[in-house]
């Protein structure tokens, strides 16, 4: 196989599509609040940002699993396996994924956890949730409701049991405050600055927020995405059959700590020092603007009596 071929640019793109797929559901799924007291049912981001992470991560976790184990069989044998018969099972993807025996060069570039399946406190639920969603069963429950009354519509509630239960380390609960005292830096300065409308959508971005216990299990969803692309990677790394590096796709977005995946992709931190300091500056120039307007009503108010 070489790179001009149309399977070496098929195998590149599909690993993007998965990749961006999975990344865009994490992101949204970080966004769905699952505390009775912050909204009510039909509200713009409830069942909305759960169903459309949920499609987004499951299509995309399929993808990665599927990769995965037609690259390892061409690495071992030069052919391509049919994958047809693994459907949606996200189950039985999983475990054909940890049947694969990871070797080659790259094998040994990864930590020993990272090849290893993640055991988390959250499953079977977890696993049988995101299932149950891809299968089709969460995908079209609020159309299939419409006709038949004895659909379950559970998902929401299946969520959200999930998210009772887990809890995020002192440093991600840091990250996501710093996220929202940015996006509120942001705002200020853009609407002070008189730039309110002309950046409407920039804001609108901004104001989605982050739940803590939604990111809890967001992160244990990308724990099982970090596994099954550490086994792509080290299946396409130097294997002599001629298979793209697939290391340059999905390592930058998957291959490192939990913490630190929240920090570069969902929260979308450089450098938590630096962006503390620059919040810090912008919020003592908030204030002191605020104290001036302050003293001009003061004055305005003096002058008038």
């Amino acid at each position: 196989m070489n790179i001009a071929s149309p399977r070496w640019a098929n195998l590149v793109v599909e690993t993007q599509f998965a990749t961006e797929l999975t990344l865009t559901g994490l992101r949204r799924l970080c966004s769905v609040p699952t505390d009775p007291a912050l909204t009510q049912r039909g509200s713009g981001n409830l069942d909305y940002a759960l169903h459309v992470g949920m499609y987004s991560y499951s299509s995309g976790l399929e993808r990665l699993c599927k990769l995965a184990i037609a690259c390892n069989a061409y690495a071992a044998t030069g052919t391509f396996p049919g994958l047809r018969g693994y459907s949606h099972k996200i189950e039985k993807l999983l475990d054909a994924v940890e049947a694969l025996t990871p070797t080659g060069p790259g094998a040994s570039m990864h930590k020993a956890e990272y090849l290893i399946r993640p055991v988390d406190r959250l499953d079977p639920d977890l696993t049988k949730t995101v299932e149950r969603f891809a299968g089709g069963a969460g995908r079209y429950e609020h159309l299939d409701s419409l006709w038949n009354d004895d659909t379950e519509v559970s998902t929401y509630i299946k969520w959200s049991a999930l998210a009772a239960k887990v809890s995020v380390s002192e440093r991600v609960r840091g990250l996501i405050s710093i996220k929202r005292a940015a996006a509120d830096a942001i705002k200020t300065d853009l609407i002070d600055d008189g730039l309110g409308a002309a950046a409407q959508g920039p804001l609108d971005d901004l104001a989605i927020p982050t739940f803590e216990p939604s990111v809890g299990v967001a992160l244990s969803l990308f724990r099982k995405v970090r596994w099954v692309s550490t086994i792509l990677d080290v299946a396409t790394y130097y294997t002599g059959k001629g298979l793209p590096i697939l290391r340059e796709v999905i390592s930058p977005a998957f291959i490192q700590s939990s913490e630190d995946f929240f920090k570069y992709r969902i929260a979308r931190i450089s450098d938590e020092e630096v962006v503390v300091e620059e919040l810090q500056t912008a919020f003592e120039k908030m204030r002191k603007r605020e104290s001036t307007m302050g003293d001009e009503d003061f004055e305005e108010n003096a002058s008038d009596t």
